[in-house]
């Protein structure tokens, strides 16, 4: 009767398309996702822009102080952390010296990984594929039957929005931020979700990941920079040299 909790860290950072509420500027939030180092890395510089030009505070992530007290880990539980929710398919009891299936993964997302109809038309057609990503991680531990629970953000203002549409039959509710699941969590993973949380956000993950109850071990096939480049202070020295240069261009007139 053995339990993972599966943590994305986008989790705790609140975005219109995943159901956050709209706010003033929705359309800074309409990024294009894909896990490569391209949009975990290089794209926080041109997004970063957009925040500073029009005169707006980044995003930062909230709700995570006292996250780990809500829960019930084991003594001696494994932790695991890495950028792509991908490897908690691939973490099963025997990866910790137990076995059979987990009983239950829970899983608290801002994202339901249970197969997007988009790219996944039907649980079949994904085991005849047989690839995991992140989009869908949660269906190998379906193939091997546990009982799978999604919970949503707290901030989160319906189920309505956006529409959710799993390939398999799974328990999805918004978390209230208080309550956790009665059982006892033998293992963790925590995953840092590089294309979807903003790398200023990257010191908030190093808090979050210390006050972890267990000690964290990094996955051993992870590839990340961490923490990654301070794009407000790459955009801010690229500003300067701008209008140094423009200054140089009018004096040279």
């Amino acid at each position: 009767m053995q339990n993972l909790l599966a943590v994305d860290w986008d989790y705790f950072f609140p975005t219109p398309t995943a159901g956050a509420p709209l706010g003033g500027h929705p359309e800074l939030y309409a990024w294009p996702v894909a896990e490569d180092a391209i949009h975990v890395e290089a794209m926080w510089l041109r997004r970063v822009k957009d925040f500073v030009d029009r005169g707006l505070p980044l995003p930062r992530c909230s709700g995570f102080e006292g996250f780990w007290d809500r829960f019930n880990i084991a003594p001696g539980a494994m932790v695991v952390y890495a950028d792509s929710n991908a490897w908690a398919g691939q973490l099963f009891p025997s990866t910790f010296g137990g076995e059979g299936p987990w009983h239950s993964v829970h899983l608290y997302d801002a994202h339901h990984d249970c197969g997007y109809k988009n790219n996944t038309r039907s649980f079949e057609e994904w085991k005849r594929q047989g690839q995991i990503r992140a989009e869908n991680w949660m269906l190998a531990h379906y193939w091997n039957g546990s009982q799978l629970h999604v919970h949503f953000p707290p901030w989160r203002e319906t189920m309505a929005r956006p529409t959710e549409e799993p390939v398999i039959p799974v328990s999805m509710a918004i978390d209230d931020g208080h309550g956790a699941p009665d059982v006892t969590f033998d293992a963790v993973f925590l995953c840092r979700s590089g294309a979807w949380v903003p790398s200023w956000c990257d010191d908030q993950f190093e808090e979050f990941l210390s006050a972890c109850p267990a000690k964290p071990v990094e996955h051993p096939q992870n590839v990340w920079k961490h923490p990654r480049d301070d794009v407000r202070r790459m955009y801010e020295l690229s500003c300067r040299r701008g209008a140094g240069s423009d200054v140089g261009g009018r004096h040279g007139q």
